[in-house]
């Protein structure tokens, strides 16, 4: 029911970072996202801060406009934070103090979050 919803009010588009560890099941989620008219991505993220290839998937879903607007779904915020932080900071411009006091009022420790966000961004700044 809250996938016709969301389809209803315009949505193109899920992505979900939950996996089946998460009592999920992905392709049941898959065959509800397509029957109500969105498309299905999935990115199974166990931990809590993502591997490079897994915030390149998620960038790269993410900042096309045929994808929105999109619905995100996670098992837990701390989860997608990480996502989203780099996702303020490489695509929307955000400054890393902002990005960081969303991602600290989520709960998460701001000198992990800081070293993680650095971390990816900084090979990438010369391109």
């Amino acid at each position: 029911e809250a996938y016709a919803k969301a389809s209803a009010n315009g949505f193109r588009s899920v992505l979900t970072l939950r996996s089946p560890k998460d009592g999920v099941d992905t392709l049941r989620e898959r065959f509800l996202v397509e029957n109500n008219r969105m498309r299905y991505f999935n990115i199974p993220s166990a931990n809590s801060l993502p591997k490079v290839k897994q915030i390149d998937e998620f960038i790269q879903l993410t900042s096309q406009p045929s994808n929105h607007p999109m619905l995100i779904n996670c098992a837990f915020a701390e989860r997608v934070a990480p996502y989203m932080m780099i996702f303020r900071m490489q695509e929307e411009g955000w400054s890393e103090v902002k990005a960081l006091d969303e991602v600290v009022r989520l709960g998460l420790p701001r000198d992990e979050m800081r070293r993680f966000a650095r971390s990816y961004l900084s090979p990438r700044a010369g391109k």
